[in-house]
Parts: structure tokens; C-alpha cells; sequence
């Protein structure tokens, strides 16, 4: 899926070492699991990502993000479909460095809401986040999220508990948003 500087495409096997260098860099994990046992090794992921990889799973959809121009891949995003019942997804995303607060990961999360709401058909996302994090709950809200709460001292990193931001979006708001009369 094409947006305007990112697209979306799903994970191949060829994209493991580049969530293996990403999954294994502090900085990236601080944000996107802010939790110490972010290292992994190639074959772990291999492991991981098998069943995704050959069709056969179905609570997990991975997305490389690539920079349009370039095509070079800049991150991942990912829909977890915990509760197929009441039709909700969590969303997460991870981006290079580099790459921070350029506006790349709210055009990568407005596509993977796309795919969500529009054609996957889900009522409802959610997500998680450092309460910490401004930078990533304001493009959150950018892409349509509200803040719905804090867990407090909900996770450990760096030594000391952190708080958690607890974000959502319910498709009757992503169609307020997109639509046009």
C-alpha cells in the first residue's frame, strides 16, 4: 500500500536480517518495547516469523516500510489480532533513527490503519506506549489516536519503572477523519 513517502508491503524472508539489526539496536527497542531482553538472534526470528512467513498465521500481520523514493526499507508495523470476537487489532511500529520525526511513521500508521479499518475490517485499534514518548503519542494522535489512559509503573527498563500510555481508535473515528462528504 502507497502512501505519499512511505509504502507498506508484507514481511519476505529476505527483510529477517533487517528486523534482526533492528530488534537488536537499545535505541530503536527503548521506544518500540522499551524492555531489556529487546536481543534476539537471527535464528530466533526465523523461528518467530515462520508460520507468518508461510501463510499460516493468522493473530500477526508484519509490514516492512519503505521510503518510496528510495524503496529502501526504513521499519516495520505490525496488527496483532488478539480478540477476533470483538474485532479488535493492536498496532505497533519500530523506525530506523534516522528516520525519527520526519512524519515517516504517522504516514506508516495512517496506511496500516487503512489496512485495519478499511480493509481488513476491524473495529477497533489499540496501542501502547512510554508515557514518555511525546514524540511518538503526538503523531499518534496525527494518525487519528486518542490517549485513553496511563498504567502507571506498568513496565521496568533502565532501572526504574515507567509508566505506560494506552492509545485507540474505533473505525466510527477513522471514518470521520477519511471520509470526505
Amino acid at each position: 500500500m502507497d502512501g505519499e513517502h512511505v509504502r507498506l508491503r508484507k514481511l519476505e524472508r529476505a527483510d529477517l536480517p533487517l528486523l534482526h539489526r533492528w530488534y537488536n539496536d537499545a535505541d530503536v527497542m527503548a521506544w518500540a518495547r522499551f524492555s531489556p531482553d529487546h536481543m534476539r538472534s537471527l535464528e530466533a526470528l526465523e523461528k518467530e516469523y515462520a508460520q507468518e512467513l508461510s501463510g499460516e498465521e493468522d493473530e500477526r500481520a508484519t509490514f516492512v516500510i519503505e521510503d518510496r523514493a528510495s524503496g529502501t526499507p526504513i521499519g516495520s508495523c505490525v496488527m496483532r489480532t488478539w480478540d477476533r470476537k470483538h474485532v479488535n487489532t493492536t498496532v505497533g511500529i519500530l523506525l530506523e533513527k534516522d528516520r525519527w520525526g520526519q512524519g515517516y511513521g504517522t504516514e506508516a500508521m495512517v496506511l496500516l490503519l487503512r489496512i485495519a479499518f478499511d480493509h481488513q475490517g476491524w473495529h477497533r485499534a489499540d496501542l501502547w506506549t512510554l508515557a514518555e514518548n511525546e514524540r511518538a503519542i503526538r503523531s499518534f494522535e496525527k494518525a487519528g489516536f486518542r490517549l485513553v489512559g496511563v498504567e502507571r509503573e506498568a513496565t521496568y527498563s533502565d532501572g526504574r519503572y515507567k509508566d505506560v500510555a494506552l492509545m485507540e481508535q474505533l473505525k466510527a473515528e477513522w471514518d470521520a477523519r477519511t471520509r470526505t462528504p
